[in-house]
């Protein structure tokens, strides 16, 4: 039975570093997209060509009134979007941050003396990298709401 725990706990380990290394692709992910101006000053067609996709309703052929019905319903649409996502991250950022956290903690723990060091020093030059980056973005990002601060 020892050992059936050894492995429960093993695979709950493995499960949240998983889980862990998933948040922080999302959130590189996320770091890294550029950024795009509020959907309010582009119509839906302007946002498809510039996403490089086109939305199924550009298929249709509709009149100019009713390409500004779609366009309105879009706006509305990715307006909630947006608040519903604001809402989800600071409904769930400090549970992640706590996650994350508590990852590295863990992984800190088990390094010797000179790991912990290398390893601290790796963390804090990818750090300093991903801050460098973001700065030379330069403008593009500033003022955006949609993104969260580099860690």
């Amino acid at each position: 039975m020892a050992g059936l725990g050894k492995a429960r706990v093993l695979s709950i380990a493995l499960l949240l570093l998983t889980f862990a290394a998933g948040v922080l692709a999302g959130v590189a992910w996320r770091g890294n997209r550029p950024a795009s101006p509020p959907a309010e000053e582009e119509s839906a067609e302007e946002q498809s060509d510039r996403d490089g996709r086109r939305l199924v309703i550009d298929e249709v052929g509709l009149e100019p009134a009713k390409r500004a019905e779609v366009d309105e319903i879009v706006r509305h649409y990715r307006a909630t979007m947006r608040a519903l996502n604001d809402e989800f991250d600071a409904a769930f950022e400090p549970r992640r941050r706590g996650l994350v956290r508590a990852t590295l903690d863990s992984i800190r723990s088990i390094l010797s003396p000179e790991q912990l060091a290398t390893y601290d020093s790796l963390r804090a030059n990818r750090v300093r990298g991903r801050n460098e980056n973001s700065d030379s973005a330069g403008d593009r990002d500033r003022g955006r709401s949609d993104r969260r601060p580099n860690r």
